[in-house]
């Protein structure tokens, strides 16, 4: 079975466990930084993470890798277009999805808040490391202690895995080359 089609017949159903997510990830192919560079449309992989479907509710987008010096690691859909944030606003450790962080009040809240929130400025960068036995691309948060982890699942599409200081297990997430 292609790792595409896994994934898809993963996701059906509410989702996988964490393990046969690590399971898949550690099948995927590491990826050089030149690979990445480029922009990216975000989507969840859901694992039952206290963070599934958070991203999305605010109408995440994806990443921009300009250089392996230059990356915009949360660029959010926005009625006048798509805005970049700077990630040292969102405190990881209170990241969760509830009913309360995903109301309709939350999501105003937010869009507003992305009108003083935003930035111009990169704010990760990308480098090779090792993790999990493989060395691969990975987006280094400048102000937050945060690797995002990438591995190939086509030429187009790959799986991250958010690797966060205190956070017990790790987010999984897709991306697809716009």
């Amino acid at each position: 079975m292609n790792c595409a089609v896994e994934i898809d017949t993963l996701q059906q159903g509410g989702g996988t466990s964490q393990e046969q997510a690590m399971a898949l990830f550690d099948q995927l192919e590491p990826v050089p930084t030149a690979f990445m560079l480029g922009k990216w449309k975000g989507k969840g992989f859901n694992t039952q993470h206290r963070m599934d479907g958070l991203l999305e509710a605010y109408d995440w987008h994806g990443k921009v890798f300009e250089s392996t010096e230059s990356v915009h690691p949360l660029v959010f859909a926005r009625g006048d277009g798509f805005v970049k944030l700077n990630p040292i606003w969102f405190p990881l450790k209170f990241a969760k999805t509830t009913k309360l962080s995903v109301s309709p009040f939350a999501k105003k809240a937010f869009k507003l808040a992305t009108y003083f929130l935003f930035t111009k400025k990169p704010r990760a960068r990308l480098r090779m490391t090792e993790y999990r036995g493989k060395t691969s691309a990975t987006m280094v948060y400048d102000q937050q202690p945060i690797n995002d982890v990438f591995r190939k699942i086509d030429d187009n599409t790959v799986m991250g895995v958010m690797d966060a200081k205190g956070m017990s297990q790790p987010f999984f997430f897709i991306l697809e080359r716009e």
